[in-house]
């Protein structure tokens, strides 16, 4: 039986393009003090980055500042991401599956980050809580 303790990471940053890559830099140094895999922390970056990439593009009608936030959990046998959010609804488990046997010049422009994302990771699961977005993303490390 694995006993290992949990080790959190927690990080909040505004909904800006720069603001993301420093989150992700600093969720980066935390997989890498922590012994994670590389296909875990790859698979962690590429759900942080498409989701909350998709977050700051659609996710506001207005040009003010919002706060998003990124918790990362290790867990035995597992990586757990949490990202938050006071955007629009929007279920990423919803959108449709691109049509990736269509040529490309023939694709609908968007949905190809979630598909990845979804590609990589074990688990997602989302909720609509107090007006804000919570995507909790499982993967297997």
């Amino acid at each position: 039986m694995n006993t290992e303790p949990a080790r959190i990471f927690e990080t909040r940053f505004q909904n800006r393009l720069p603001e993301l890559i420093g989150a992700m830099e600093r969720a980066g140094q935390f997989f890498q003090e922590n012994g994670v895999g590389g296909e875990a922390t790859y698979a962690a970056n590429l759900a942080i980055e498409e989701m909350t990439t998709n977050i700051i593009k659609y996710g506001y009608d207005d040009t003010a500042v919002h706060e998003i936030l990124l918790r990362a959990e290790i867990l035995p046998g597992h990586l757990s991401l949490l990202l938050e959010d006071d955007g629009h609804e929007f279920d990423p488990l919803k959108a449709s599956e691109p049509n990736i046997d269509l040529p490309l010049e023939e694709r609908e422009i968007g949905g190809l980050g979630i598909h990845l994302v979804r590609r990589f990771v074990e688990q997602m699961r989302y909720e609509r809580r107090d007006s804000r977005n919570r995507l909790t993303i499982e993967i297997r490390r």
